[in-house]
C-alpha cells in the first residue's frame, strides 16, 4: 500500500482545515483523507499491537509522517472535545496516545502543532501549545515566531502566550528576541505589544538577553497606550534590573510634566519601589538622589 507523494501532498494542511471546523465528526472527517491514511488511522484505533507494523512504515517515509503528525494533531484536538480523554484508572484514551505520539515524533511534529497555534479554534492552540512546551524542542519557538509575522491579530497574541512558555530556542534564540523586540515595539495592535513586554521577561535570562531586553522596554515607556506603558514598567520589576532605574525616573518625569493623575504614575511607580527596595513613592529629583546614593554605595 505505497501511494505516491504527489498524492500526498494534495491534502497538506487538510488537518489544520479539520480542526478548524472542531472535528466535530472525527469518522467522518477521516473518510475525506484517501485509503491510505485511512488505512493509517483504522490501524491506530485498533490498537498498539494492530498498528506496530504500521508504525514502522510511517519512521521510514519522511512525507508519511509528516503527514500523520497532522492527523494525529487532528484526533488530538478531536479526541479532547469528544471525551476521549482516559477516565480515571484508564491509560490509554486517544486523547494521551496522540498526545504521547506527537511529543515522540519530534522535530516532525513542531510544524502542524504551530500551525494550530495560529490558525486552531482556542481549544486547538491550548492544546498544541502545552504539547510545544512539554515536547521541549528547541526549533518550536523559533519557527513560530518567524511563522506569526503578518497573522491576524488574535493568531499573534496566542503565539506571543505560546513564546512565553516555549523552551530556549537555542542558536536561534537571538532571532526570537528580536523578533519580540519588534512586535513590543512596532506591533499594531496595543495587546499584542503589551503581551510581547511579558514574554520578553520570560525569555530574557536563558538568551543571556537582559541587557537588550531592558533596552527594549525601556522604549516600551513611551508607548502611546496606557496599558502597554504599565506592561513594560511591570515586566521591568520583573526583570530585577537595577540599570532600569534612570530610564523608569525619565517616565515618571515625563509624566508630571503632562499633568498625569497619580493612577497613571502607580506602575512606575511600583517598578521603582521594587527594583530600589524602597517602600515610600518619590518624586522623580528624589529617585535621582537616591538612584546615585545607592549607585555609588554598590561601586565602592
Amino acid at each position: 500500500m505505497k501511494r505516491g507523494v504527489v498524492a500526498r501532498r494534495r491534502s497538506v494542511g487538510l488537518a489544520l482545515c479539520l480542526a478548524l471546523a472542531a472535528c466535530a465528526g472525527l469518522e467522518e472527517d477521516v473518510d475525506v483523507r484517501g485509503p491510505e491514511r485511512r488505512e493509517l488511522y483504522a490501524a491506530w484505533v485498533g490498537g498498539h499491537e494492530m498498528f506496530r507494523v504500521e508504525a514502522g512504515r510511517i519512521a521510514a517515509d519522511s512525507e508519511l509522517e509528516r503527514l500523520w503528525a497532522e492527523d494525529l494533531v487532528v484526533i488530538l484536538v478531536a479526541s479532547y472535545s469528544a471525551d476521549g480523554v482516559a477516565a480515571i484508572g484508564e491509560r490509554h484514551g486517544r486523547f494521551e496516545r496522540a498526545r504521547r505520539e506527537l511529543i515522540a515524533l519530534g522535530e516532525v511534529a513542531v510544524v502542524p502543532l504551530v500551525e494550530m497555534v495560529l490558525v486552531g479554534n482556542n481549544l486547538g492552540a491550548k492544546l498544541a501549545t502545552d504539547l510545544l512546551a512539554d515536547g521541549e524542542q528547541r526549533s518550536a519557538a523559533a519557527i513560530l515566531s518567524r511563522a506569526m509575522g503578518g497573522a491576524p491579530e488574535r493568531a499573534r497574541m496566542r503565539a506571543l502566550q505560546a513564546l512565553e512558555v516555549l523552551s530556549w530556542a537555542g542558536e536561534a534564540e537571538d532571532a526570537v528576541v528580536e523578533r519580540l523586540i519588534a512586535v513590543l515595539l512596532r506591533d499594531p495592535a496595543w495587546v499584542c505589544r503589551a503581551q510581547a513586554a511579558q514574554c520578553l521577561v520570560a525569555r530574557a535570562d536563558a538568551a543571556g538577553a537582559v541587557v537588550r531586553v531592558r533596552g527594549a522596554l525601556s522604549q516600551g515607556l513611551v508607548d502611546p497606550e496606557e496599558a502597554v506603558v504599565d506592561a513594560a514598567c511591570g515586566a521591568l520589576l520583573e526583570l530585577g534590573d537595577v540599570e532600569a532605574v534612570p530610564a523608569l525616573v525619565n517616565h515618571l518625569e515625563r509624566l508630571v510634566r503632562e499633568g498625569a493623575g497619580l493612577d497613571r504614575l502607580r506602575s512606575g511607580q511600583a517598578a521603582l519601589k521594587g527594583l530600589t527596595g524602597t517602600r515610600r513613592a518619590l518624586a522623580p529629583a528624589q529617585w535621582r538622589t537616591l538612584w546615585a546614593e545607592q549607585r555609588e554605595f554598590r561601586q565602592r
